[in-house]
């Protein structure tokens, strides 16, 4: 599929597009840019599972620098791998780099045996930080770029390239649509020779969100009402700080606790207000929540709590598990999933089965269960519509996606749109 080559001053421009990862998959997103001048790598990020799975090698000496669009392991968490022998620059907002020092440093600590590097390099990693905020350009060699709002979590972005007289986006993860937390992306409105767009959720349409939370917020009142408390496993970014916004929005009267390391994230919201769509009511919606402060407090926590908020999202470990323990069994309780839950998770298999794994012992759960789809991607409706908003004729590259999703977003870009699209296959590399 290519593209065209040109020339420019007598020169042959290149402009290359290397997959290294986050291919027909969800995780290890990994973009190699190469032009005449420079190397930029866009993501660097990590598949864990029993042991850390990371993208196709990029050799760091080539690189010269990294640009990061949000802080999730699977977009970030293989970064730190670079600074093993030379230091590089890295780009992202600051609260992505913030972010990421509380995720990186969690991942060491729980999968450090099998990780290809340890705190020191990522201590040189951050050393090595330019914050940039959105629609701040930076010019290297003959590569300028910038990023702007991708809607998805606090900080993310998308990336904005321009090149040997060609321009690329690079989505990242892309939310088109308001949430309590975040604006939305908007349609950048420049013309692109390249899109590099995700379709986690290119095939399914999300429920409106105002009666998400509408729903939410019904079931949590008719649990308090019985006498019940009510457990939300959520994502420690985002999906945490969301979910008690929301309840506070709604102004439900409970006693709400938070608990892990959406602790710590609420603080980082809290000292990045530029992160947040409302910060001033957002600061008010989480200062009126009581913070868990270690184990001593955790085991009493339950007596002074009608909600919890408490990762991990999938019941895949986290101070979650803890919280499962106590209320699982009580069909007065409920727990309200909030999070996509990946196949094989605890929290996937407690939706198909209604069982759960407790004190090593396969349970039936007493308590309510139900899933909420508040979702921070885009879906398959905004999804096309963003791509229909794009100016020019670009090629379309589809990425971090089930195999049918991606395949399924490129087919409807060239049948739909009259686009060159593909849904590339690790190390596939095109001309722009």
């Amino acid at each position: 599929m290519g593209g065209l080559v040109f020339e420019h001053l007598g020169q042959i421009d290149m402009v290359n597009l290397s997959f290294m990862g986050g291919t027909h998959e969800v995780g290890r997103n990994a973009i190699l840019l190469e032009s005449n001048q420079k190397k930029l790598l866009m993501d660097y990020g990590v598949q864990i599972g029993d042991k850390p799975n990371f993208p196709g090698h990029v050799r760091a000496k080539d690189l010269d620098g990294i640009v990061i669009t949000h802080a999730h392991l699977d977009h970030s968490g293989g970064v730190p791998m670079f600074y093993l022998s030379e230091p590089k620059p890295f780009f992202a907002t600051s609260t992505t780099t913030e972010i990421m020092r509380v995720l990186l440093r969690d991942m060491i600590k729980l999968s450090g045996y099998y990780l290809p590097f340890e705190y020191i390099e990522y201590d040189i990693m951050m050393r090595n930080r330019n914050d940039l905020a959105y629609g701040q350009k930076v010019k290297m060699g003959d590569i300028e770029f910038s990023l702007s709002n991708a809607g998805h979590i606090q900080g993310s972005a998308m990336v904005d390239v321009e090149t040997g007289g060609k321009r690329v986006l690079y989505t990242g993860d892309l939310n088109t649509s308001n949430t309590r937390l975040t604006h939305s992306a908007k349609v950048p409105r420049k013309r692109y020779d390249a899109v590099v767009i995700e379709s986690t959720y290119a095939n399914t349409d999300h429920e409106d969100r105002k009666k998400i939370e509408e729903s939410f917020v019904a079931a949590i009142k008719e649990v308090l009402r019985n006498d019940g408390k009510v457990l939300v496993p959520a994502f420690a970014v985002g999906r945490s700080q969301e979910m008690l916004y929301v309840m506070k929005s709604h102004k439900i009267n409970a006693r709400i606790i938070v608990d892990g390391m959406a602790k710590a994230v609420n603080q980082i919201s809290r000292d990045n207000p530029d992160s947040i769509k409302t910060p001033n009511a957002f600061i008010k919606a989480i200062n009126g929540v009581r913070e868990v402060r270690g184990w001593r407090d955790r085991r009493t926590a339950l007596k002074k709590a009608d909600i919890v908020v408490a990762p991990s999202g999938m019941l895949q470990g986290g101070t979650a598990m803890h919280y499962m323990e106590k209320l699982a069994l009580d069909e007065r309780n409920a727990v309200f999933l909030v999070s996509f839950q990946v196949p094989g998770t605890g929290g996937a298999k407690l939706l198909e089965s209604g069982n759960f794994t407790i004190k090593d012992v396969e349970q039936e759960v007493k308590a309510k269960v139900q899933h909420f789809d508040f979702s921070s991607h885009s879906g398959k409706t905004q999804l096309r519509a963003f791509l229909r908003g794009i100016k020019g004729k670009p090629d379309v590259y589809v990425v971090h996606g089930e195999s049918e999703n991606c395949v399924g977003l490129a087919e409807w870009c060239r049948d739909e749109l009259d686009l060159n699209a593909t849904a590339p296959h690790e190390g596939d590399s095109f001309k722009v």
